[in-house]
């Protein structure tokens, strides 16, 4: 199970659900690159020649540019909290100016201490390369059909990030794929609902 973090997070934020699986994982970080293709390369390189796909957030983006450079080597995917579209130019805009000390600052609950440690160990050039990843990424909703492994679309049924919709979105286009939605939870649904998160992987 090779696992991919979202922006400015780490391990740490598949830490709970990797305690509630009986799997080991290898928590790969997104660095090294600065386009979607580039990087999902360098994983490929580090990754085992066949392996189930975990991404959250933009290593669920990450996630996709990797199925379509190597389906053959992913058995499994998990896109978690995941836009496989791309940003309308007034949000990229606005992504595009947020420095990497306010990033995580609109996110409030028992986790945003964590949050913002993860946040203050990310290097600031790895923030650039993946604000940069953001932007530039190709849109992937195309490419959702040619999915052709069991394909697990999950969010928390309160993401503001990822709303629910793109989920949908994703579990109806994959041919094979199961939808998630975590009542309760918000774009942290790994932290905030780790049990969930933990039944739905294993299934």
């Amino acid at each position: 199970l090779v696992l991919l973090p979202g922006t400015l997070c780490d391990g740490r934020v598949f830490a709970p659900v990797l305690r509630r699986l009986d799997r080991r994982g290898h928590v790969l970080p997104l660095a090294g690159a600065d386009t979607a293709e580039a990087l999902a390369q360098l994983i490929l390189a580090a990754a085992p020649e066949r392996f189930s796909l975990c991404g959250f957030s933009l290593g669920a983006i990450i996630a996709l540019e990797i199925i379509a450079q190597a389906p053959e080597r992913v058995e499994r995917l998990a896109l978690i909290g995941c836009n496989p579209g791309v940003p309308a130019p007034d949000v990229a805009l606005a992504r595009a100016a947020l420095p990497q000390d306010t990033f995580l600052a609109q996110e409030t609950g028992p986790h945003r201490a964590l949050l913002a440690e993860m946040a203050r160990d990310t290097a600031p050039e790895v923030f650039s390369q993946q604000t940069a990843i953001t932007l530039s990424r190709r849109n992937s909703r195309a490419r959702l059909s040619q999915i052709a492994v069991p394909t697990l679309a999950l969010c928390g049924g309160t993401d503001r990030v990822c709303p629910p919709d793109l989920s949908r979105d994703i579990a109806a286009a994959v041919p094979d794929a199961h939808l998630a939605i975590i009542d309760g939870a918000g774009h942290y649904v790994t932290l905030e609902r780790p049990e969930a998160v933990a039944t739905e992987l294993r299934a």
